[in-house]
């Protein structure tokens, strides 16, 4: 508002407004990206859900994540070969992939270190009930599909693991804060949950659940 209202007096003064103009456009992007940041962890943006191969689109990504994980941190993958089957939009499940992979090499830093990232199938009784969110998700499906991204960083601190799903919290450099709302938001809408394990100085572990759909409901062919 301040940009557009230069703008209107450099008209009056006949001055040209177009850096004024600019600098406006880019807070109402910058405005606009947060809005649909909010939505995601609101659950507004569900997308498109169909059934998909959690472990095809873990491999598709490899190419992204490997080009942008930093040199010395090492990606440990276990992907089966088929499934687990789930009902999902695939690009957030990549987004979700990508957030949780960035999250884990920003925690390692610039120290040799590794990121783990699993796919696999686990029945419920064997979901972890600490540490679980949303706090109130409660697992219905017998087996659920698990990405697991594990990495060999700093850690978290116990009182920061309730807060790391808060929009805008970070204990990192500013401008960042809405990576993990967004998986959130996006597990949410899936009506999937998530776990942490962590202990300072040793790691973090992040457990994405996903309600996974049986063979007899997926017809889908192995690549």
């Amino acid at each position: 508002m301040g940009n557009l209202e230069l703008a209107m007096l450099n008209l009056k003064l006949g001055a040209n407004p177009i850096a004024n103009l600019e600098s406006a456009m880019q807070a109402t992007l910058k405005a606009a990206e947060v809005s649909g940041l909010m939505l995601t962890y609101l659950g507004k943006t569900p997308g498109e859900h169909e059934l998909i191969d959690l472990s095809a689109i873990c491999r598709q990504s490899l190419a992204l994540l490997q080009a942008a994980t930093p040199e010395g941190i090492i990606l440990k993958l276990d992907f089966p070969s088929f499934g687990p089957i789930i009902r999902a939009n695939a690009n957030q499940m990549q987004q979700i992939l990508i957030i949780l992979t960035t999250n884990a090499w920003e925690c390692v830093g610039r120290n040799q270190g590794s990121i783990g990232i699993t796919v696999k199938s686990v029945s419920q009784v064997d979901i972890p009930t600490s540490k679980r969110f949303p706090v109130d998700w409660q697992p219905q499906k017998s087996i659920y599909a698990c990405m697991e991204i594990m990495d060999t960083g700093c850690g978290i601190e116990d009182k920061d693991i309730e807060k790391i799903f808060d929009p805008f919290f970070t204990t990192k450099f500013t401008g960042r804060g809405m990576g993990l709302s967004v998986v959130l938001g996006i597990v949410g809408a899936h009506q999937g949950g998530i776990t942490v394990e962590s202990e300072l100085g040793k790691g973090s572990v992040f457990h994405v659940f996903l309600p996974a759909v049986s063979t007899k409901e997926a017809p889908l062919k192995q690549e």
